[in-house]
């Protein structure tokens, strides 16, 4: 499978900003064109041309994320990966933080990436198998202070992707998961804007000394996602800078909650 070199369709939700659109442009420049799903339309302009292909649409919605799936195989003939980066973050402690937003974190980012991956199965058995990629993060993998909502959330999108790996793989469907430790994104902006404090915190907590980029971490989904990966599956690959290689004891101090 590694040998094989012909255009590959990726679709991609969250394919407007961060992650999912460093990916997204890294597909169309190495492997295929993408068909790319976002909330704002503003986000998906970007998507519009020959080997590409936006719409806006909500990955809560079911409907949405099949018609994602159909506009991929209308415009380019079939599916061969998913990646599932659309995602959202919520702080605040455990007796503090509204449910409803709880409840709100989860069904995007735990919820819907089972409606993506529902939505493109079966196109991925019709193309003959292929392959997906979740986002889950370190922050999955341990507890955090003011933050259990999103490391619930994103423990359990590792624990998703590994027991979908199970089911699909006797079609051919490999899944897998990146787990980046911080990461200069949309998403992660208003840390190293508003609070720079725990900006510092964050990075001088990683052995490499430094936030990840999201052309890295694109680098590294984009391996699960090609060919290159075939005999990869139910696997979470950490892109954290070092930080999982560390124990509790050795990890620096970190500045207090404010």
């Amino acid at each position: 499978m590694s040998g094989d070199t012909r255009p590959r369709v990726a679709v991609v939700t969250g394919a407007g900003s961060g992650i999912g659109k460093a990916f997204a442009e890294l597909w169309l420049e190495r492997h295929g064109p993408v068909v790319g799903l976002d909330l704002e339309p503003e986000r998906v302009a970007w998507l519009q041309g020959p080997d590409r292909a936006g719409m806006v649409g909500d990955v809560t919605r079911a409907a949405d994320n099949e018609a994602l799936v159909a506009l991929a195989e209308e415009r380019f003939g079939r599916v061969d990966t998913l990646v599932l980066s659309a995602g959202v973050s919520a702080w605040g402690s455990i007796e503090e933080l509204d449910l409803a937003v709880f409840d709100r974190l989860m069904e995007i980012n735990v919820r819907a990436a089972v409606l993506g991956i529902r939505a493109a199965a079966p196109a991925l058995r019709r193309a003959g198998g292929g392959s997906i990629v979740g986002i889950s993060s370190s922050s999955g993998a341990a507890g955090e202070a003011d933050h259990w909502a999103y490391c619930t959330s994103k423990a359990a999108v590792s624990n998703l992707m590994r027991s979908a790996a199970l089911d699909l793989a006797r079609d051919g469907i490999r899944v897998n998961v990146v787990a980046p430790g911080p990461t200069h994104t949309d998403l992660t902006r208003p840390i190293r804007e508003a609070d720079p404090a725990k900006y510092e915190a964050l990075r001088s907590a990683l052995p490499l000394q430094r936030w990840g980029e999201q052309e890295e971490l694109a680098e590294a989904v984009a391996f699960l996602a090609a060919p290159a990966s075939s005999f990869i599956t139910a696997t979470v690959l950490p892109v954290d800078g070092g930080v999982s290689g560390r124990t509790a004891q050795l990890a620096p101090p970190q500045v207090p909650p404010a």
